[in-house]
């Protein structure tokens, strides 16, 4: 089977895969996995939701618990180049008849929402509140210790 042309000129320019939401019925045994068992860093804490980053991520977070009434995926977040791409993303989703939902979100510049073809949550922006570096603070450290989150692992029932 011949390999498909790589397309050197996308429709809009994905810089990496950013962050995930990840509703969670019980925040505080939430926080202690992923805190005191991985080794994530809280960079925000409300009554609602708990801001988590890896020891080399500089971004605000790599992922958010929030409460909610069933655990689920709630968005699998990508930043983007610049503004610029953030619109034509939007665009482009839209075209594919797609739903944008233009989103407030904190730590991020302007977001939109959108599903894929087989409904999987996603979220797309152009800049984030950026942090000073962690990775050599080594009294940090504890648990599994993870440096960066840098994939997503999605299931479909129609490839």
């Amino acid at each position: 089977m011949p390999l498909p042309q790589p397309n050197l000129y996308p429709a809009f320019n994905i810089v990496r895969l950013s962050h995930v939401e990840l509703a969670v019925t019980d925040l505080a045994k939430s926080r202690a996995f992923y805190v005191d068992t991985l080794g994530l860093q809280v960079t925000d804490e409300t009554k609602d939701a708990i801001y988590l980053r890896a020891m080399e991520e500089r971004g605000h977070h790599c992922i958010v618990l929030r409460k909610g009434p069933v655990a689920e995926a709630r968005d699998l977040g990508f930043k983007v180049f610049s503004d610029e791409d953030l619109d034509k993303a939007a665009h482009f989703f839209d075209g594919k008849g797609l739903p944008v939902e233009w989103v407030e979100r904190p730590y991020q510049s302007r977001t939109f929402r959108t599903r894929d073809p087989h409904g999987i949550p996603l979220e797309f922006y152009s800049k984030m509140e950026r942090l000073p570096p962690i990775h050599q603070k080594y009294a940090l450290y504890k648990g599994v210790k993870p440096l960066r989150i840098d994939h997503f692992n999605c299931f479909s029932p129609n490839v």
